[in-house]
């Protein structure tokens, strides 16, 4: 089984963790940005990753992984079985992929570009020395499109930073003391929200090997929210759930 992902990447986090939780063994194989869509054509209708390869199965996007794993892989289960909490779980789920994972991205992008070691770090650090040349080599063009794509305007980087503000409140709203976002047990919807976070948390479970972010005004932001009570709950979930269980048998 292989993951097709870029190592950074919080929705190929999401996956990966979903892959360890069930001791499911897989190679996670780093793919180079902009080539990226030769490669994930090759298997998937759309470009983006994560991709699972699971022998002649090919599965697209986080949540349809989780989705896919928890039909095959039953063991470990990360979907309540009660028929509200698993509306409640995916609802959960949903709304991290678009209101933190996306609006976290654009955030950092925006400060982080002007840095290509660290963005060509942050996709490339395990492929080989010629791979990552590279990544240098159309860099200026990689940028200019990422830009486009994610970070648009400064006005757009306002809004996502307000939208990105509520929905850490809301998550902090559904906490309330409690240990986990949906019932008593860790489910989709605590990996899911801790996954779109990682990014933030930098958490050492994490398997990316992170760096110190370069911008100050990026630092600035990560500051911020230090001793936020969701960024502590993160850490939590990263301690007591992210280790690889042994694989199972099924």
């Amino acid at each position: 089984m292989k993951l097709l992902e870029f190592p950074h990447s919080h929705y190929c986090e999401k996956a990966r963790w979903a892959l360890d939780y069930k001791g499911i063994p897989f190679q996670a194989v780093a793919i180079m940005p902009g080539y990226h869509v030769i490669t994930v054509r090759k298997y998937a209708p759309d470009t983006s990753v994560p991709v699972l390869l699971d022998d002649k199965e090919v599965v697209q996007g986080s949540s349809e992984i989780i989705d896919y794993l928890e039909q095959k892989y039953p063991s470990h289960s990360l979907t309540p079985m009660d028929a509200d909490e698993r509306r409640a779980c995916l609802e959960i789920e949903r709304a991290a992929d678009n209101r933190l994972g996306v609006n976290i991205r654009r955030i950092l992008y925006y400060w982080l570009l002007a840095y290509p070691d660290f963005i060509r770090y942050c996709f490339t650090h395990p492929m080989p020395g010629y791979k990552q040349w590279m990544f240098s080599l159309f860099y200026p063009i990689l940028r200019n499109k990422i830009y486009k794509t994610y970070v648009v305007s400064a006005a757009k980087i306002e809004q996502a930073r307000r939208e990105f503000d509520l929905a850490m409140a809301e998550i902090e709203n559904k906490l309330n003391r409690r240990q986990y976002l949906v019932g008593e047990q860790f489910t989709r919807a605590d990996l899911s929200v801790a996954s779109m976070l990682s990014l933030l948390v930098m958490p050492p479970e994490h398997p990316f090997p992170w760096k110190a972010i370069p911008d100050p005004k990026a630092r600035t932001f990560y500051d911020e929210y230090r001793d936020h009570p969701v960024y502590e709950w993160v850490g939590k979930m990263y301690r007591d759930h992210r280790l690889r269980e042994e694989p199972n048998s099924d």
